[in-house]
């Protein structure tokens, strides 16, 4: 095989196709990845005050020394739609230099968002006035977007789907009166379906450049042009992890009517094991096949991703007999993950590198609970996200989600002594947001445009308290 094949027009295809495809680490970087609906009854007051209010099993996930608030043996079954409107407008997106820079042809304005569910449920069991057992099962991370197979950034991504499922059997423990902790261990499973478009054109172009291939050969294959909608190839990638980490939580109670909580959460490293299958044109498979280069073949590839750790601030204060306010501050240390490497099974393909030079974050939230009567509780509340992006140039079609604020409502009703039903909605105003993002391979594209985007939520959760 010729030497350069294994080196530098290895390396100029391996990034065509998997800057683009195999981003089962980099869908973990944007904020939206990042899901705090993890009980229906916070919902309502965007969660303000979720480590210190402890009103039903969700505590589990929130914080664990929460569950010695709960005087029942109790279950609590929550579902969520999430519902986001991403319109995104091309701006100048164009093919590499070494191609022409000619615009990408393909639709400029297409929608990326959708609707999706996501589940909840905990269990909480007091074992005696001491201590308690809980168990939750979540999904705190996911993210889901589509593309049209047509669209300008089709070669950076068409389809996304990540979802991490986490298992968090807990324990609490009262120190004292005023003072409970709290602890547990998540098992997490990572599944990622990843997919975008191949540009043959590029493709065969960019190793005629490098001398691997004749431009006769191209021509034969009819991949005379880059971005030509109708000789384009796919590359799908699927990838599952199975990773394990720890929280802990403590609850402090200074006064009557007054708990403040602070809980944490370790980061978890995810070691994802993939595989690549490809749908490649006609033509440029026989040029390969011919010259016996082996790429955009079905192969094995490994990735690490690791997920933040955070540490929750929060306030209960109970103004009166009706008013409860609450309030806090979330920390995530996005900043662990600099950057992604990608390791694959055939030799051909080398490391793909990525910066991601990602910011640590903040989000601060206020609400309130009002006991309307006995059975009706009403809750309204405000948060604001900051990004951890640091800018559009490092910024990914695959979530294109940006610094959000939140405006939450909704309301808690006992059905009798031993149900009770939470709702909630909340709508996320999101700031325009734009990409500037260039593929580092010599064939690939920058996608150049501004989403705008904005979200719905709704939940509803389903308390039962046992005797």
């Amino acid at each position: 095989m010729n030497k350069c094949v294994g080196n530098r027009s290895s390396q100029f295809v391996s990034a065509i196709v998997m800057g683009g495809t195999f981003l089962l680490a980099s869908a973990a970087q944007a904020g939206g990845f990042a899901l705090i609906e993890q009980g229906g009854s916070g919902m309502g007051n965007a969660y303000a005050g979720a480590s210190a209010v402890s009103q039903d099993a969700s505590t589990v996930w929130f914080n664990p020394a929460g569950m010695l608030e709960l005087k029942n043996h109790q279950i609590a079954v929550a579902a969520h739609v999430i519902a986001v409107n991403s319109d995104f407008t091309d701006r100048g997106t164009t093919l590499n230099a070494a191609l022409g820079l000619g615009a990408v042809p393909g639709d400029g304005n297409v929608d990326a968002g959708g609707v999706s569910g996501l589940p909840n449920l905990y269990y909480v069991k007091p074992i005696n006035n001491d201590l308690a057992f809980g168990f939750g099962i979540s999904v705190p991370f996911g993210n889901s977007t589509e593309y049209n197979d047509d669209w300008v950034g089709r070669y950076q991504a068409v389809e996304s789907a990540v979802t991490v499922l986490d298992f968090n059997p807990s324990i609490a423990y009262r120190v004292n009166e005023r003072v409970s902790i709290g602890g547990g261990i998540s098992v997490q499973l990572f599944d990622a379906t990843l997919g975008s478009a191949v540009d043959s054109g590029a493709t065969c172009l960019g190793l005629v450049s490098r001398g691997t291939l004749e431009l006769a050969e191209c021509i034969g294959a009819g991949l005379t042009e880059a971005g030509v909608r109708a000789n384009d190839g796919y590359a799908d990638v699927t990838g599952d992890s199975v990773a394990a980490t720890f929280n802990l939580g403590v609850l402090f109670k200074p006064r009557a009517g007054t708990k403040l909580g602070v809980a944490y959460r370790h980061s978890i490293n995810h070691e994802l094991d993939g595989e690549g299958k490809f749908t490649t044109n006609a033509g440029l498979a026989a040029v390969l096949a011919n010259r016996g280069i082996p790429l955009f073949q079905d192969a094995g590839a490994t990735a690490e991703a690791d997920l933040p750790s955070s540490v929750m601030f929060s306030i209960a204060h109970e103004a009166n007999d009706k008013l409860e306010l609450l309030a806090d501050a979330t920390f995530t240390a996005w900043s662990s993950l600099q950057e992604l490497r990608v390791k694959f099974d055939n030799p051909v393909q080398p490391d793909t590198f990525n910066n991601l030079a990602y910011e640590d974050v903040w989000r601060v939230s206020a609400g309130l609970n009002y006991k309307q009567s006995n059975q009706l509780t009403l809750r309204a509340g405000v948060a604001y996200d900051q990004d951890p992006v640091p800018s559009p140039q490092l910024r990914t079609p695959r979530i294109p989600g940006n610094e959000r604020t939140w405006l939450s409502f909704g309301a808690g009703y006992k059905v009798n002594d031993k149900l009770q039903l939470d709702v909630g909605f909340a709508h996320l105003f999101i700031d325009q947001t734009p990409i500037d993002n260039a593929s580092e391979s010599a064939g690939g594209t920058t996608l150049r445009g501004v989403f705008d985007t904005d979200a719905n939520l709704f939940s509803a959760q389903l308390t039962y308290k046992f005797d």
